[in-house]
């Protein structure tokens, strides 16, 4: 019995995954693992940080979504200086993802 190799994970499957570790390294502490803006910093802050999951944030427009990411908004301050355009709109496709 020989191994069977696994075929190369598509560019979408990357592209996720590349997403994911972004969101659980920079985004988590204040969204919260489930998304849901109840992150491990949320005591701390003064406004409540966006449910990822929620219908509002859904509504939003990728543009939208890419912008608040880039410049910030609220408390959150901008990843412009962090993230390149590429890994912003991997984070917006991760975000539509989350949808329920």
């Amino acid at each position: 019995m020989g191994i069977i190799p696994l075929p190369p994970a598509s560019a979408e499957q990357e592209q996720t995954q590349s997403a994911k570790t972004l969101f659980l390294q920079y985004c988590q502490d204040c969204h919260g693992p489930q998304r849901d803006g109840r992150g491990a910093l949320r005591p701390f802050l003064e406004q409540d940080p966006v449910n990822l999951t929620s219908q509002m944030t859904q509504a939003k427009t990728d543009r939208e979504l890419f912008s608040l990411i880039k410049k910030g908004g609220g408390e959150m301050h901008g990843w412009a200086d962090t993230f390149t355009n590429e890994q912003v709109l991997d984070l917006v496709h991760y975000i539509r993802a989350l949808s329920p």
